[in-house]
């Protein structure tokens, strides 16, 4: 029986771990571009280009790999851009800071010239590799947005192979452009995660209770008024009023006020908010017949305020989970991180065919933060006194952003933030694949840009807004809950080892920790080799809460 060739060893490593990168490569034909040098230690070493540009050293490849070592190490999750030899890769593998290793190449004919040519079993087989080869920036983004947990993993920091960076042109300038957009989109979601992921986690389990009772539903609907409460809603209060009756008035939570206030009734609320200080949006009252639509993470206290409560999805993993394994919930996009984006969102989930944007301002025009009649009028006036009226407040409140900027449009000052900014930016792009019209009404803020549409446009039909049948008491549901996290396994080092060799089943258990490991991390950053204990403290922290729901 003769002994597998090198290639033949390197293919059924690779199909082991990327079963479909595997069937790509064993198809595909080795680059005639690349050749290769022996470099004076006996190395082989890939080149690539009619005037070859070596991918490595042609001296000793093995040392200046080490060098990268020691440039790079201390990453959680390294993203390296070519794979040239493999020789500045291997000796991360070694390392136990190291959670997490993409590598990104661009050509598959030269992956399998290098499978042809040198053992790379060994990264191959690490189950903390993902290799990725010919795909494109923009789903090199999607990969790693969905694969890079911060919370887990630790810092993310990329390591070019500068002659294959060099050789491989547009493309990896591509890829660059798209991990720094990664980066900026992941270091806002971290951010939120470490600041509300334990609460997120309290107040759903606290919420299971009004989740199983709630038997709301919300009928489709063709044109939807989605109100914010920025100050141009004052000015397009007058042709709100003609148009209502003419369709359907979605209220975010912060303008719900000021519509009471001009004496206009919604006919459906949504908040998102984790935080108690959304109670104050409701001071003015809640009228009985109008719904208010929750995030599962929203304050148990807002559960209170009304009998016709219902609940959606977002994309938090215990939501998801939650919806998946006990009570099917719509699910609403809130990615864009304030709950306009929400609300609009909302809007085409019932299937509106012209959706009508107002009080959306993404900035502070005038220096107003929000228009009259919202929570911070009558906070502002209960603090002022005759040192700090409530003008003064109302500008502290703005001028207290880092990023504030300043200019002036048509004569009208106005103050704006990169969040703010952000916001926009976010909302724009999710606009850009809407199947219905979208009608923002002139305001004093910064406009919105739509675009012409892409040829792909979500489709707009309609959905009923209710939550299917509970599969089981809520009770039920979180003693299952809780035996699940008391039976996973003890986490174990390196992180990503762990939840590879976890069932699938497991898996999903284990990332509705995710979140509130993103708090504990804030307060405890420790390094990347440490983060199984920390994922042990958040497992016995949620077992906890958990166990004390049951209890009550």
């Amino acid at each position: 029986m003769s002994t597998p060739s090198v290639v033949e060893r390197n293919l059924l490593a690779l199909s082991a771990n990327h079963p479909q990168l595997g069937r790509l490569i064993s198809r595909t034909r080795p680059s005639s571009e690349t050749s290769f040098i022996i470099s004076r230690n006996g190395a082989p070493v890939p080149a690539c280009g009619e005037r070859p540009i070596q991918m490595h050293s042609t001296v000793d490849p093995q040392k200046e790999g080490r060098r990268y070592f020691h440039s790079y190490r201390g990453a959680g999750y390294l993203v390296f851009l070519g794979l040239g030899g493999g020789y500045h890769i291997e000796p991360f593998l070694d390392s136990s800071d190291v959670s997490r290793i993409v590598v990104i190449e661009k050509d598959p004919a030269f992956l399998r010239a290098v499978l042809e040519h040198l053992d790379l079993r060994r990264i191959l087989l690490d189950p903390r590799v993902r290799l990725l080869a010919g795909v494109d920036p923009e789903k090199v983004k999607d990969f790693l947005l969905s694969d890079y947990l911060p919370a887990i993993y630790g810092d993310m920091k990329t390591v070019p192979l500068r002659p294959s960076v060099e050789f491989g042109g547009q493309y990896y300038t591509e890829v660059m452009r798209a991990i720094q957009e990664l980066i900026g989109m992941v270091a806002d979601d971290y951010t939120v995660q470490a600041q509300f992921g334990k609460k997120w986690y309290v107040n759903t389990l606290a919420n299971l209770p009004a989740v199983q009772a709630s038997t709301v539903i919300v009928k489709p609907v063709r044109r939807a008024f989605v109100t914010g409460a920025g100050p141009s809603l004052e000015s397009q209060i007058a042709e709100l009023r003609e148009l209502r009756d003419t369709g359907f008035l979605i209220a975010s939570d912060t303008s719900l006020p000021a519509l009471l206030s001009y004496g206009l009734k919604p006919d459906l609320v949504i908040s998102i908010d984790c935080q108690l200080v959304s109670y104050h949006h409701f001071l003015r009252g809640l009228p009985d017949e109008v719904p208010l639509l929750l995030d599962l993470a929203s304050p148990p206290v807002l559960t209170r305020l009304t009998k016709r409560g219902v609940f959606f999805a977002s994309s938090h993993p215990l939501s998801l989970y939650l919806s998946r394994h006990w009570r099917p919930l719509p699910f609403i996009d809130t990615s864009g991180g304030n709950v306009f984006h929400a609300a609009v969102s909302l809007a085409e989930y019932l299937g509106a065919r012209e959706i009508y944007l107002l009080g959306v301002d993404f900035s502070y025009p005038e220096g107003k933060a929000y228009c009259r009649g919202t929570y911070l009028y009558p906070l502002f006036r209960s603090q002022e006194d005759l040192l700090s009226p409530s003008e003064s407040l109302f500008l502290s409140f703005i001028l207290k952003n880092k990023t504030i900027m300043k200019d002036r449009v048509h004569g009208i000052l106005r103050y704006t933030t990169r969040p703010l900014i952000g916001y926009k930016e976010r909302l724009e792009r999710y606009l850009q694949e809407f199947g219905a019209r979208i009608i923002p009404l002139p305001g004093k803020g910064v406009a919105l840009c739509l675009q012409p549409r892409g040829q792909s446009v979500r489709s707009f039909d309609g959905q009923i807004l209710a939550a299917g049948a509970p599969r089981s008491d809520w009770r039920e549901f979180l003693r299952n809950y809780l035996k699940g996290l008391q039976d996973l396994p003890r986490p174990t080092t390196p992180i990503s080892r762990y939840l590879l060799n976890l069932q699938e089943d497991q898996r999903s258990l284990c990332i509705t920790l995710f979140p509130a490991a993103a708090a504990f991390r804030e307060h405890d950053p420790g390094d990347a080799a440490k983060e199984h204990l920390r994922l042990r403290k958040v497992r016995d922290w949620s077992i906890e809460v958990a166990r004390r729901f049951l209890e009550r």
